[in-house]
C-alpha cells in the first residue's frame, strides 16, 4: 500500500479530472448535465473542470443536445486526433507501424519487412527509419506523439523495455526502450505479442467484461495471453504465458527451445508443412501438388496451400488439421485445469483453418470435462489491428490511468489528467 497516494485536496482534483475526462471519452458527445449524472460530481464542479480542459483543447464543444423544452444543452466532446500513439507489432513477416488517435483508431499504418536475425543495430536502424516515415508521411509534430508501445515475439523485460530472447526471430537483448528514447522525445513500452492482442481484447473486444480469460494464438509459434481479475498475469520475469512450450510428449521431437516434444513441435505452422512433406515422400494419396508452382518444388509449400488443398476435400491435408486441433486441445486441457478461465479466445494466422481445426479441439476439450460447464472458445478475425490497437493501447492504458499512484523516479509518460 506504499506506493497509494494519501488523500489531498490535489489528489481530489486529479481524481475528479479523471473521472470526467474518462466519461467524455467513454460517453461522449456528453453534456455537462449528463457528466454530473453518471459520475455523481457536483454541476459546478463539472463546468470548472470542463472549461480547463476546453482551453487545454482537450476537449471540444460539439453541437447542442435536442431540446425537450428549455435551453438546449451543449454536447462535449474528447479531441481524439490532438495527439496521437504508436503501435507497433514485430514478427516474422515483417514490421507493422501504426498511427493511433486517442480513441484507439487506426489512422495509419505501414509495412516493412523484418530484418531477421539481424543484429541489434540494423533491426533498431529499421525501427527508426519505419517511424521517422509514418511521422513525415502524415505531417505530424512529434511533439504530438504521446508514447510508442511495441508487441514483439519472444521473452520480454518490460520494466527494462527489452526483448530478452526471440529464437523465432534470431535475436537476443534488443534494449528497445534505451535506444528509441535517446532518438524520439516520447516513451517506449514493449511487451510479447500475444500480450498486446489479449489487451487489444480486453479492451475492446470479447473480453471486454470478463475479468479471467486466455487469449490464444497460433501459427508459426503458439502462445498465450493470461487475464486474472482483469489484468494480464506477466510473472515473475514475463515469462508467463510461453504456452508452445509446455510438453506433451516428454519423447517427442526436439524443440528450438531445447525441449522435447512441446506443444509447439505438434500444432504449429512447422509441424503442418512437415506432416505434409512427410506424406509427400511416402507417396500417400494427396491432390496437395496441384496446388504447388511447380510439381515437385516443395519449397513453395505453405500452410496456405495445405489449407486450399483440405478445403478442396484432401484427406490428408484435412486430418493434418485435425491433428492440429487435437494436440492444441490438450495443451488447452492444461490451461484450463490451472487457470479455470470463463473464455478461451483464439486468434493468429492459424485461425484461418478455424473451421478444420476447431471441432476436434473442442470435441477434446469437452471430453476431459464432462462434468463442467462447457468453456466458451471464440476465434478472432486474422489481421493486423488487434496488434496494433494492442501495442498502443499499452500507451494508452497509461495515459488515461487514474491518478491514485506515486510516480517513483522519471516519470515515465504525461498523464492525459496533467496537460
Amino acid at each position: 500500500m506504499d506506493n497509494i497516494r494519501r488523500g489531498n485536496k490535489q489528489l481530489i482534483k486529479e481524481l475528479n479530472r479523471a473521472i470526467v475526462i474518462n466519461t467524455i471519452l467513454n460517453y461522449g458527445p456528453v453534456s455537462r448535465t449528463r457528466i454530473s449524472e453518471i459520475t455523481y460530481l457536483g454541476l459546478s464542479t463539472v463546468s470548472n473542470i470542463v472549461a480547463d480542459l476546453i482551453k487545454k483543447e482537450l476537449i471540444y464543444e460539439t453541437g447542442e443536445e435536442e431540446s425537450s423544452g428549455g435551453r438546449r444543452a451543449i454536447l462535449l466532446e474528447f479531441n481524439c486526433n490532438d495527439r496521437f500513439v504508436l503501435g507497433i507489432k514485430i514478427g516474422l513477416d515483417g514490421i507493422i507501424v501504426g498511427l493511433v488517435n486517442m480513441k484507439s483508431k487506426i489512422l495509419s499504418r505501414h509495412f516493412i519487412p523484418s530484418p531477421v536475425k539481424s543484429n541489434e543495430e540494423i533491426v533498431l536502424e529499421v525501427l527508426i527509419r519505419a517511424i521517422r516515415d509514418l511521422i513525415s508521411k502524415n505531417h505530424i509534430k512529434a511533439e504530438k506523439i504521446v508514447g510508442c508501445g511495441i508487441g514483439v515475439s519472444g521473452l520480454v523485460n518490460q520494466k527494462e523495455g527489452t526483448l530478452v530472447f526471440s529464437k523465432i526471430l534470431g535475436w537476443k537483448k534488443i534494449r528497445f526502450k534505451e535506444f528509441l528514447e535517446k532518438e524520439f522525445d516520447f516513451p517506449i513500452f514493449i511487451d510479447k505479442d500475444v500480450n498486446v492482442l489479449t489487451l487489444a481484447e480486453k479492451r475492446f473486444g470479447v473480453g471486454k467484461k470478463i475479468n479471467n480469460f486466455i487469449c490464444i494464438t497460433i501459427g508459426k509459434g503458439v502462445g498465450a495471453g493470461i487475464v486474472i481479475k482483469g489484468d494480464i498475469y506477466h510473472g515473475s520475469y514475463g515469462g508467463a504465458g510461453d504456452f508452445g512450450h509446455i510438453i506433451i510428449d516428454k519423447d517427442g521431437p526436439l524443440c528450438y527451445c531445447g525441449k522435447q516434444g512441446c506443444l509447439e513441435t505438434f500444432s504449429s505452422d512447422r509441424f503442418i508443412i512437415n506432416k505434409i512433406k512427410e506424406a509427400l515422400s511416402n507417396q500417400q494419396d494427396t491432390i496437395i501438388r496441384d496446388f504447388l508452382k511447380k510439381k515437385e518444388d516443395l519449397d513453395s509449400l505453405s500452410v496456405d496451400t495445405v489449407l486450399k488443398a483440405a478445403q478442396k476435400g484432401d484427406i490428408i491435408s484435412k486430418n493434418i488439421f485435425q491433428e492440429v486441433g487435437k494436440n492444441l486441445a490438450m495443451g488447452i486441457v492444461s490451461l484450463i485445469s490451472l487457470f479455470d478461465p470463463e473464455l478461451i479466445v483464439v486468434g493468429g494466422e492459424g485461425v484461418k483453418a478455424g473451421e478444420l481445426i476447431f471441432p476436434t479441439m473442442r470435441k477434446v476439450i469437452r471430453d476431459n470435462f464432462p462434468f463442467k460447464k462447457e468453456i466458451k472458445i471464440i476465434s478472432l478475425q486474422p489481421g493486423e489491428e488487434g496488434w496494433i490497437i494492442g501495442a498502443a493501447e499499452l500507451v494508452l492504458s497509461e495515459v488515461f490511468k487514474t491518478p491514485i499512484f506515486k510516480t517513483k523516479g522519471k516519470v515515465a509518460i504525461k498523464s492525459a489528467f496533467h496537460w
